[in-house]
């Protein structure tokens, strides 16, 4: 699975673009997005990631891809906090956090990562 982000201009009308363009392929996406300053940033996943590669590329936005994990935790405190601070104390950079699901017992997340293999290592059963 992979993640796509895109950054832009922090103004009206872009992230609305930004869907219109994928929902015209009838792409569904998970989005979360965040703006600072004069950019914002919005990350996401698509169910069909090849179409949403050419859509992103037939209208010029300038996205990046990245290989992304899974992961399950239990939807308590110090969840996060614990598998962050694996994370951390493996060396491995969280590169995008995306929420994709959240219930009463459990929040599954996508994450991108710049160690893959030991992101996974240290995380074990977490990751789906």
């Amino acid at each position: 699975m992979g993640a796509f982000t895109v950054e832009f201009e922090n103004q009206p009308g872009r992230l609305a673009e930004l869907c219109e363009v994928i929902a015209a392929r009838g792409i569904n996406l998970v989005i979360c997005g965040l703006a600072h300053g004069e950019t914002g940033t919005v990350a996401f996943i698509a169910d069909d990631e090849s179409a949403a590669r050419t859509a992103l590329q037939d209208a010029g936005f300038d996205a990046q891809e990245r290989d992304a994990l899974t992961v399950r935790l239990k939807n308590a405190p110090g969840a996060g906090a614990a598998t962050f601070r694996k994370l951390a104390e493996a060396g491995v950079n969280v590169e995008v956090f995306l929420p994709v699901r959240v219930s009463d017992a459990q929040f599954v997340g996508v994450l991108c990562v710049d160690n893959r293999d030991a992101a996974r290592a240290v995380l074990g059963d977490v990751v789906g």
